[in-house]
């Protein structure tokens, strides 16, 4: 028997195919029971009737279900299904799942492998089903196939199955390029996302920047928060509010108040504030976002952990260090708990910088060497910068600048690779003073200048004051 954990299916339709529906249930445990003694992929069918009741609208329940599957199967028969009440204007639940489904196909964090489309022989199928299905044949044709009848269904459901098996246990992220019924283009706006997010990691800053704004203007929250990101980044601090604004404007405005994405929102914009220096603002919209999480999945623990971070920072610059310990250990043994360990080193530099504030230099050490050693194998990003700048930072309180030298300088790369303007500047300033403490004078005015140049250039006074 195979100790591979069964693969989640999302099977997603109609309330007009209850027969095909069971029969794509039995056909998977079909499917089980021949290769129960063989190791390989086995899998287990979703759908709407896992998801509990629930305060919020029921579709994103539902959606949230389906960025936990691997996944997914669609029939579409006669019926086009009925309204979701959904802010992005889709027709049906079924449709809004569909689109849901790509968009997790996309990205490369989202478990989504595939998507497999069915559409069945029916009576007067609505005139919707006939235009996706048209869409998909110009485009895509691999992602759909034309079923006569329940036998039909059941050989190319197992053959369907059988290339999944084959290859489950990886992922390619694909993008899909169709729009749905309500004319607005979802998947190229979160494709522009995430093409934009990729151009800026690659140290090209301008052309993803272009891309985020692309698909902010056609996007919906998630595009907002990624060019509220960037913009925050590069100092635009009135842009960076102004596009949290926006996210959370639409989410006020639906039926996603109360979901992890939304609490996403309002501790952007916390960030936003906290980063004008308006610390006290910046505490009120965290708590407030952390009482719109009312579920515990995976996605809203990452979230939570992540608010309970911000506050803990908030709270240290306006000088109450013990409730800055207290979030930054919750956060940590909520990161602990739930398995998020890819950000425990994130607690890790909170935790330091605590610990350096507080004159606790061993014990500041321990934690950012701790931190660099549990990122050694992922690839750089925003916490390696931060932590090799905190590793410079203690090495220099200790009097042993030289080995600040080398994180300093890697932080410093990696700020510029992401466009992270502020977090250069900050490079910038401890790279000078670790040079001139080893006593590379020259090099000192360098990084001091530059420092100087680029506060200026992101309005940061506080920070050019730091560089004179």
């Amino acid at each position: 028997m195979s100790e591979i954990a069964p693969f989640r299916i999302f099977l997603a339709s109609p309330g007009d195919v209850p027969d095909e529906r069971a029969t794509v249930g039995a056909c998977v445990s079909e499917f089980n029971n021949r290769a129960r003694e063989a190791p390989g992929a086995s899998f287990e069918v979703v759908g709407w009737d896992r998801v509990r009741g629930t305060a919020r609208r029921p579709q994103e329940a539902i959606n949230e279900l389906i960025g936990e599957s691997h996944f997914m199967i669609v029939l579409f028969k006669s019926s086009w299904g009925s309204e979701p009440g959904s802010r992005w204007g889709y027709t049906s639940g079924t449709e809004e799942e569909l689109f849901t489904g790509f968009l997790d196909l996309a990205e490369p964090a989202q478990p989504m492998r595939d998507v497999w489309i069915a559409f069945l022989d029916g009576p007067t199928p609505d005139q919707r089903i006939l235009s996706l299905k048209q869409q998909i044949v110009n485009h895509h044709a691999a992602l759909f196939e034309s079923i006569s009848g329940v036998r039909d269904l059941k050989t190319k459901l197992t053959a369907r199955l059988t290339s999944w098996a084959s290859s489950a246990t990886t992922k390619t992220p694909r993008f899909v390029d169709l729009l749905p019924s309500s004319g607005r283009d979802v998947l190229r706006a979160a494709h522009s996302r995430l093409r934009g997010e990729q151009l800026i990691a690659l140290g090209q800053a301008e052309a993803g920047g272009s891309l985020l704004t692309e698909a902010s203007a056609i996007g919906g929250p998630l595009e907002q928060l990624a060019l509220a990101r960037f913009l925050r980044r590069q100092g635009d601090l009135a842009g960076a509010y102004d596009q949290t604004q926006l996210a959370i404007s639409t989410h006020a405005e639906g039926d996603t108040l109360h979901t992890f994405q939304a609490a996403d929102a309002f501790s952007a914009q916390a960030r936003v504030l906290d980063a004008q220096g308006r610390h006290h603002d910046a505490i009120g919209r965290l708590q407030h976002a952390l009482g719109l999480l009312v579920s515990t999945d995976h996605s809203t623990t990452t979230v939570r952990s992540r608010i309970l971070d911000d506050l803990g920072l908030a709270h240290r610059k306006i000088g109450d260090s013990g409730s800055a310990r207290t979030y930054f250990q919750q956060s940590l043994q909520l990161r602990r708990e739930a398995g998020l360990l890819s950000e425990v080193p994130q607690s890790s530099i909170n935790l330091a910088r605590l610990e350096v504030a507080e004159n606790r230099l061993a014990a500041a050490r321990e934690h950012a060497d701790r931190a660099l050693a549990d990122l050694e194998t992922t690839p750089p990003s925003s916490i390696h910068a931060n932590a090799g700048v905190l590793v410079a930072q203690v090495s220099l309180r200790q009097g042993k600048a030289s080995e600040g030298l080398t994180p300093a300088e890697r932080a410093l790369s990696i700020n510029r690779q992401i466009g992270n303007r502020q977090g250069e500047a900050i490079c910038l300033l401890v790279l000078g003073q670790c040079y001139r403490e080893v006593g590379r004078i020259e090099d000192a005015k360098t990084q001091f200048q530059a420092c100087l140049t680029l506060n200026i250039s992101i309005q940061d006074k506080n920070g050019a004051a730091k560089a004179q």
